[in-house]
């Protein structure tokens, strides 16, 4: 494993067919994951977080559904409408760092991203922080690896709307998760034109789907059956 890699999961192909527990691993980078209620989705977030806790992470996390999975574990956190505000001053810590960055892995984690957009689109003055927002996650996206800063974003259903198509944006996250069983739709989204051989026969539910990983093959993936208050625990130390 590289200095800048972590631990995603297993390789739920082989498991399933084998019994072979090899490791997926992934390099530090622009992160999505999709899937509905209930499909493991902040227990996977936390356990890369957990999986990533040999290196030097400065993490901020906009937890717009106040769900309270994330509370503790870093002191730039934010619930609902505060969350804009946190977003923003992530950014501009972004814009302060030198190229090549400080030594440190920017993580800016966002769960229920689709969710806080549509909510800020509510009002005029909401559609303009909205834009705001499209626009600095746009720029993360497209500058953040030369200074080592990284957008980490989870969604229930993949959305399009979540960036201007024109932009490219979306086309720069390095890692793609999609958990449960996900809809024709989403999984066009994330893995247009990707398949590998036997994936009609795997099983997908909780802590189980498919990753697509910068460089790699589409992959099923399992996340391990940990549980998400002993990791919460255990990043709050």
């Amino acid at each position: 494993m590289g200095k800048s890699q972590f631990m995603l999961g297993y390789d739920y192909a082989l498991y399933a067919r084998h019994n072979l527990k090899i490791t997926v691993y992934a390099s530090e980078g622009h992160l999505s994951v999709v899937g509905g209620s209930g499909s493991g989705k902040s227990t996977a977030l936390l356990y890369w977080l957990y999986k990533m806790r040999h290196l030097n992470v400065d993490l901020w996390v906009a937890d717009f559904k106040k769900s309270g999975e994330f509370a503790g574990i870093t002191p730039n956190f934010a619930e609902f409408e505060a969350t804009y505000d946190l977003i923003c001053n992530a950014y501009e810590m972004f814009l302060s760092l030198p190229e090549g960055g400080d030594g440190r892995t920017h993580i800016i984690l966002i769960d229920e991203v689709s969710g806080m957009l549509g909510h800020l689109g509510m009002t005029r003055d909401g559609k303009t922080r909205a834009e705001n927002m499209r626009s600095i996650l746009s720029t993360l996206l497209m500058l953040g690896r030369s200074r080592r800063t990284y957008v980490w974003l989870s969604m229930q259903r993949y959305s399009a709307s979540i960036f201007p198509s024109a932009s490219g944006a979306g086309d720069n996250f390095h890692i793609c998760v999609g958990l449960g069983k996900l809809s024709t739709e989403g999984r066009k989204g994330l893995f247009a034109g990707e398949h590998f051989d036997g994936e009609e026969e795997l099983l997908f539910g909780q802590g189980r789907g498919i990753c697509l990983i910068d460089g790699q093959p589409l992959k099923a993936l399992i996340i391990p059956q940990v549980s998400k208050k002993k990791l919460l625990a255990l990043l709050q130390k």
